[in-house]
């Protein structure tokens, strides 16, 4: 079982010193999110971050707690776009996991080095759970049955988090076949040009229309039974 990380909590005392005088919740969690964009997961510390943002790496410590609580705001930085989504709904229910959907996969194209945070870390911040609100008032206020609406949501989020992941290996992964393997296994040889990257938009969305129509399906079978409040 894996220990969970020490809090650092606020440094006692008076703020190191800030001689930018720029330093503030925003400026450190945009600045995490481009050096991990730069650099990666893997490289990303506190003290790298201190050297960007030239100060002392204590410093970061009063504005986040802990480098946990640093990659959740970074999190909610990677999440607004899909946020805003859920706060200015485009259409039914179908039609928001749709979009949704196709804004979360988007993420991990422009930020492929942070997107694994949004697939490894549980959302679990004020902004993520106004964005679950959103979400599942919407789909109350649509005639989902809120057990439907929590499946769904699990379905199509993961759906998209593996499918992400999986574009991101494939894209990663340009090594050329040699002409032994292609010998070896003739049946992969003839299917790899259908497995290319530059397909993946169309697999995407072909797997997004399967799952979304069987959400559409469940939603018209199943109406909301609500408890009527006094």
């Amino acid at each position: 079982m894996k220990a969970a990380p020490a809090k650092r909590g606020r440094p006692r005392g008076r703020p190191p010193k800030d001689p930018a005088g720029a330093l503030s919740q925003a400026t450190i969690r945009s600045t995490a999110l481009a050096l991990i964009d730069r650099d990666g997961l893997d490289e990303f510390s506190i003290r790298k971050l201190g050297t960007e943002l030239r100060c002392e790496a204590m410093a970061i410590y009063w504005y986040y707690e802990s480098k946990d609580a640093l990659l959740d705001a970074v999190v909610d930085e990677l999440m607004a776009p899909v946020g805003a989504i859920a706060g200015d709904p485009p259409g039914d229910w179908v039609e928001m996991l749709r979009a949704i959907a196709r804004s979360y996969r988007r993420i991990a194209r422009v930020h492929p080095h942070a997107f694994p945070l949004l697939a490894t870390r549980r959302f679990a911040t004020e902004q993520t759970f106004e964005f679950l609100d959103r979400l599942f008032a919407y789909a109350r206020g649509q005639g989902v049955a809120d057990r439907d609406a929590a499946r769904f949501y699990r379905i199509v989020g993961s759906y998209c988090s593996g499918f992400a992941l999986s574009e991101l290996a494939a894209r990663r992964d340009d090594a050329p076949q040699t002409a032994a393997l292609r010998t070896r296994f003739p049946r992969v040889a003839e299917v790899t040009e259908f497995l290319n990257p530059r397909h993946l938009d169309e697999i995407f969305e072909q797997g997004l229309e399967l799952l979304l129509a069987e959400v559409a399906r469940a939603s018209a079978r199943k109406p909301a039974r609500r408890k009527e409040t006094t």
